[in-house]
Parts: C-alpha cells; sequence; structure tokens
C-alpha cells in the first residue's frame, strides 16, 4: 500500500459545494466528502466521464459532487433514503435510483463511490468483486471506510448488537436523542457495522477482488468520538481541526477512518 496522502482540514461553509450538504455541519464528514471530491477531481474532469454512488443514502455525498458539474448516477435500495434525496436533488443531470447494484451498470462510469458501505454488508466481498469485475479498466472505485478497531467503532459496538434485535434500532434511537447525537449518515436505521476493518484486512480485501491502492488518505483520531456521541453538545471550537492535525502524524493504522482510490489491477 503506498504512502498516505496528505489531506486539508475543510471548515464549515469553506467549499461552495458544501451548501447542498447535511455535512456541512459535521467536521468528520465534511472532510471526507472533500477526501472522495479530490481524488475523484484527480481522476475525472466533470466534462470528462459519468459518476456513480452505490448505497448513496439520502444524497449528501451525490447532490454535493453534482454541484461541480458531473453527471452522476445513485442508488440505494432503501426507498425512503431514495424519496428524501430526490425532493432534495436540484440537479437535472442527477439521478437517484431505488435498485441494487444490479440496477446500474458499473461499465459505463469513469469513477464509481462506496462510501462508509462496506462496514454494513455482510458479503462485501462479493459486493466489492461485483463492481471489480464490472467496472472500466481506467475507471477509479473511491472507497472510504471506519477503522473498526479504532476507539469510535468499539465503543459503538454494542449499538450495533442492539440493532440486531427486534426494537433495537428504536432504543438506539431513543438514546442518541437523549445524548443529543445527530445521525447525518443515513436515513436507515436498521443498519449495524458487521464488519470490522484494518489496514491489513482492506489490502487483502482489494487484492482478493481485483484491485489495488492508486492512493490513500487517513482522518482525525479522537474527534469522530465526540460526535457519534455528543454531536449536539459544545466542545472548544479548535478541537476538530486540532484532532485532524494530529491524526496526520499518526500510523495510518492508528486513524479513524480512511479513503481509498482504487484502480483494477492491470
Amino acid at each position: 500500500m503506498p504512502l498516505p496522502a496528505p489531506v486539508d482540514y475543510v471548515a464549515e461553509n469553506s467549499r461552495s459545494y458544501l451548501q447542498y450538504t447535511e455535512f456541512n455541519k459535521s467536521p468528520v464528514h465534511r472532510v471526507r466528502l472533500a477526501c472522495i471530491i479530490s481524488m475523484l477531481e484527480k481522476s475525472v474532469a466533470p466534462s470528462g466521464g459519468k459518476v456513480l454512488e452505490v448505497r448513496c443514502g439520502t444524497g449528501n455525498i451525490a447532490i454535493p459532487i453534482a454541484s461541480l458539474g458531473y453527471e452522476m448516477t445513485a442508488c440505494d435500495i432503501h426507498a425512503p433514503s431514495i424519496g428524501e434525496a430526490f425532493g432534495r436533488n436540484p440537479f437535472p443531470y442527477l439521478r437517484f435510483l431505488c435498485g441494487s447494484l444490479g440496477a446500474v451498470h458499473p461499465a459505463e462510469y469513469k469513477a464509481i463511490v462506496l462510501t462508509e458501505v462496506l462496514e454494513h454488508v455482510p458479503a462485501c466481498r462479493d459486493m466489492l468483486a461485483a463492481i471489480s469485475g464490472s467496472m472500466r479498466s481506467d475507471a477509479v472505485l473511491i472507497v472510504t471506510v471506519p477503522n473498526g478497531w479504532g476507539v469510535t467503532e468499539l465503543l459503538c459496538r454494542p449499538s450495533y448488537a442492539l440493532k440486531k434485535i427486534p426494537g433495537g434500532s428504536i432504543l438506539v434511537k431513543r438514546v442518541k436523542a437523549m445524548l443529543k447525537t445527530e445521525d447525518l449518515t443515513t436515513g436507515n436505521l436498521c443498519t449495524p457495522h458487521v464488519n470490522y476493518f484494518t489496514l491489513g484486512r482492506l489490502a487483502l480485501l482489494f487484492h482478493a477482488c481485483g484491485m489495488e491502492v492508486a492512493s490513500f488518505s487517513r482522518c482525525f483520531f479522537l474527534w469522530p468520538l465526540w460526535e457519534t456521541f455528543l454531536s449536539k453538545r459544545g466542545c472548544p471550537s479548535d478541537w476538530p481541526e486540532s484532532d485532524f492535525q494530529y491524526s496526520q502524524r499518526l500510523p495510518p493504522g492508528a486513524c479513524a477512518f480512511w479513503a481509498f482510490a482504487l484502480r483494477k489491477k492491470q
């Protein structure tokens, strides 16, 4: 795996595309979105090809990407999320589809985005292999994944276990309301994490699916812990950026999440 590429911290309202996403309110998700867009811009110009997002949720990634001029298709299997995304979409060159990977044709796209998805999918290897096997040889696959053995993920595991039992998702939602936590990532409450990745496991997964890492970035250390459990409570205003800058000096395996630009092995 190559050395991690440096990443800039992204402040609230500091990019034009942030006006089109709820992620503007979240340091973690702003930086994740910025990583995706940076990798996209280095691989595909807005006029140079179509972009696909798989498991797009409510459109917080797809809509800001489309605002930059990309012709975009985004799909998800959760109909309420697609309905919300469709209602928020102001761009005629962005279309939302309700369906699985079989509803789209990856070979039509120069870039495919799969962000915060693999940790939710039991058959993640099959999913990644299906994308790799059907995408163009010159396309890029942009993947983001949380560190499954980072502090935040370890402390979230009881909530993931609750979501697997009847009524558990409702209980988790109530606890989050008590903690004043805001979840911006999905409209689907029944999506616990089932895979806990390390960099080593991801490297093996990518290799097994015929992919190689062209570049990757790592972001944050402890700030995601606060944002996950206490996102609406006050904290020092410089803490998110300080934590981010600290993460850029840490070994990649210690950071909270990773972003990868993947190519098919030639």
